[in-house]
């Protein structure tokens, strides 16, 4: 079990584009450099994501990314849907234990991707930006 990078950057492009103003769209290539992530990678996953409805896209000038529903209304597991299919690729099989056991571990993963909204993430990295924010003694 293992998240991929790709599913990592995509999130925390999502929270980055949380803590914008509503409805003020982003270059995605533009917020991907903010992150210290490749340009290139932002820009095709945002426009992976417009097609399944996470993020809307417009083009030129004054265009860029903007979030589809208000963040608190998207949550994580819309979003690994979105990049990766299921939370938990688990094998179906009848009458095994451990299909038993994988397939109760991918409803309680889902549990909890789906307990946690993209407002959530932002409020927390807004937190953790501030407790590491610069601190000046005089």
């Amino acid at each position: 079990m293992r998240v991929s990078q790709r599913l990592d950057y995509t999130l925390r492009m999502l929270v980055a584009l949380s803590r914008l103003p509503a409805g003020a769209p982003a270059a995605s290539g533009d917020l991907a450099v903010r992150l210290g992530l490749p340009r290139r990678f932002g820009e095709q996953q945002m426009t992976a994501l417009a097609k399944t409805g996470i993020v809307d896209s417009r083009r030129g000038t004054g265009g860029g990314v903007t979030l589809a529903r208000p963040p608190a209304e998207t949550t994580v597991l819309d979003v690994v849907r979105a990049v990766q299919g299921q939370a938990l690729d688990v094998p179906h099989s009848t009458g095994s234990a451990t299909a038993e056991f994988w397939e109760s571990a991918a409803r309680t993963l889902e549990g909890a991707l789906a307990a946690t909204t993209l407002a959530d993430l932002a409020k927390r990295q807004t937190e953790i930006d501030a407790a590491s924010g610069p601190m000046y003694f005089i």
